[in-house]
């Protein structure tokens, strides 16, 4: 699951060239990796469904990162909290994620959310990072998260989006390991979630 050689896909620059690639390489273990965590996820009693990227909307760039997200929602996922699955060029990232979807109808609603679990982001361990945008290759340390809150409630673009990244170089890409860890990353932010679902 989730090999160096599947970011190749990113090399190819075409968009026909790329989306092949990431429906017959990256998407397959999407859907493999839903199988294991989709169970996880209805625990909670709710219906989840891993929604796969298709990049429908492209018609001359080819994608700079694809992903899988989950959402107990089978119409979307972006206008509530869920997870979500990708990859960049550089690295494999797995995120609890707020989007600018909610916004404006929801954004004191959940802003409040996000402000009140800060003492559980707090405490989550050392390695992992926010994103402000689902859609730039660029994070912060935990100790960005009250100001990345407060740029959500101002920015109209911006996001909070929780959770690890796996770059190029990370032993466990390939490996049964890498699962496990992703698994894990999961169950570690399933308490955050809860708390803004």
């Amino acid at each position: 699951m989730f090999k160096k050689a599947d970011f190749k896909a990113f090399d190819e620059p075409t968009l026909d060239g790329r989306m092949k690639l990431i429906q017959t390489v990256i998407d397959p273990e999407f859907e493999d990796f839903a199988e294991k965590a989709l169970p996880i996820l209805k625990e909670d009693g709710q219906d989840w469904v891993a929604h796969v990227a298709k990049h429908r909307m492209r018609t001359t760039n080819p994608p700079e990162n694809t992903w899988v997200a989950f959402a107990p929602n089978p119409r979307g996922y972006k206008m509530m909290p869920h997870f979500e699955l990708g990859l960049w060029e550089d690295h494999l990232y797995f995120y609890l994620a707020v989007e600018a979807n909610m916004k404006p109808k929801e954004t004191a609603t959940i802003s409040k959310k996000l402000a009140d679990i800060a003492p559980l982001v707090a405490k989550l361990p050392d390695d992992f990072v926010i994103s402000q945008d689902h859609m730039v290759n660029q994070t912060w340390n935990l100790n960005q998260y009250d100001d990345s809150v407060a740029r959500y409630q101002k920015v109209k673009a911006s996001e909070v989006l929780i959770g690890r990244q796996f770059y190029l170089d990370n032993p466990l890409l390939g490996t049964p390991e890498l699962e496990q860890t992703l698994l894990q990353t999961l169950k570690e932010l399933i308490p955050l979630y809860e708390k803004l679902r």
